[in-house]
């Protein structure tokens, strides 16, 4: 399985729309997972055409997606429990709060809210934060393939 992790697109406030290469990468993938701050519900909308969609709520999200979207989620995919939230608060000890958020220990938490890239292991579980999709620079997303009795797979892919 083939999933598409974005974060922080922050349309319209830090750019008009979603860059075209994310369309091309989730036309691609069987899911996408998006860890908040959409901002605007024709986002969330515009990401549903191009595949499933599990998002959560990111502090800079409209009304609209405020009763939309849960502030986390915690899914079996391909025999792991994947969980995401955006995050909250300082970057610092932003890790540590995502983590605090999920009883038990899951196999993949993931969550933006920072605009940073992190791929790291704390203990079993893998942390992930694919960056922000818009904004001045570093501008990043996902590709994880997860497949049954495999270990994750993580692909970073830097946006132009």
């Amino acid at each position: 399985m083939r999933i598409a992790v974005l974060s922080d697109t922050h349309v319209p406030t830090r750019a008009s729309g979603i860059p075209g290469r994310i369309y091309e990468i989730c036309t691609e993938c069987d899911l996408v997972i998006h860890a908040g701050d959409f901002v605007e519900e024709h986002v969330l909308l515009d990401l549903e055409r191009l595949a499933p969609v599990k998002g959560v709520l990111g502090n800079m999200d409209d009304h609209a997606l405020a009763g939309i979207l849960p502030r986390s989620i915690d899914i079996r995919l391909e025999g792991l429990r994947v969980c995401a939230a955006h995050g909250y608060g300082s970057h610092l000890g932003l890790e540590e709060r995502v983590l605090a958020m999920f009883t038990l220990e899951p196999d993949i938490v993931i969550f933006g809210h920072s605009h940073s890239w992190l791929e790291e292991r704390r203990g079993k579980t893998l942390l992930l934060n694919p960056g922000a999709v818009c904004g001045p620079r570093n501008r990043s997303l996902a590709i994880l393939t997860l497949q049954n009795g495999a270990e994750p797979v993580v692909e970073r892919v830097l946006l132009k």
